[in-house]
């Protein structure tokens, strides 16, 4: 029988130089890969009830706000100012846009938002916004989360920086047990 490729050519050192390099290389691409292209999160807390639970997991696409611009709905994680602090909200308005909370009900742009991924009924505290209007500073996005009665968002911090967005929810639940 012919092999492939016939190890026994090749001495003890150089099989070990290449399988170092081997080994190496998988690192070296896992940190590249978590780093800029892909990475896992999971959820802590209630503030994306119903549309994330505690403890479901999901994948970060960290190159898709590289490559073109977030969008009202994105689902994002967000860099906090706590050193590996992580937040996950949804985007409502972009750069420029005027936000404001009325009884009970979003505007953007003076246009209701709708928002059928939230529980039929659910009302938004305008909180520290209270019935102000506020716009959106250029390269930054006003986030809120889906579960609005527990949520700290940008109701109570003010819209985030683009460059702390990490990236867009992709694939959510991976390996959780739903009920």
């Amino acid at each position: 029988m012919r092999r492939f490729f016939d190890y026994r050519s090749v001495s003890r050192e150089k099989r070990t130089q290449i399988l170092a390099a081997m080994l190496f290389g998988s690192i070296l691409s896992y940190f590249l890969i978590t780093r800029y292209i892909l990475s896992i999160g999971e959820v802590e807390g209630a503030s994306m009830l119903p549309t994330l639970k505690e403890g479901d997991r999901y994948l970060i696409n960290r190159i898709i706000y590289r490559i073109g611009d977030p969008r009202p709905g994105d689902i994002v994680e967000i860099k906090m100012s706590i050193p590996d602090d992580f937040s996950v909200k949804r985007i409502i308005a972009l750069p420029g846009d005027v936000v404001q909370i009325k009884e009970g009900t979003v505007f953007v742009n003076g246009k209701s938002l709708v928002e059928p991924y939230l529980p039929a009924g659910m009302s938004t505290d305008g909180k520290a916004l209270g019935m102000n209007a506020y716009k959106v500073s250029d390269n930054a996005y006003f986030v809120l989360g889906d579960n609005r009665s527990v949520s700290a968002d940008s109701r109570l911090f003010g819209a985030v920086q683009r460059s702390r967005l990490v990236g867009r929810l992709w694939l959510r639940q991976i390996g959780t047990d739903r009920e």
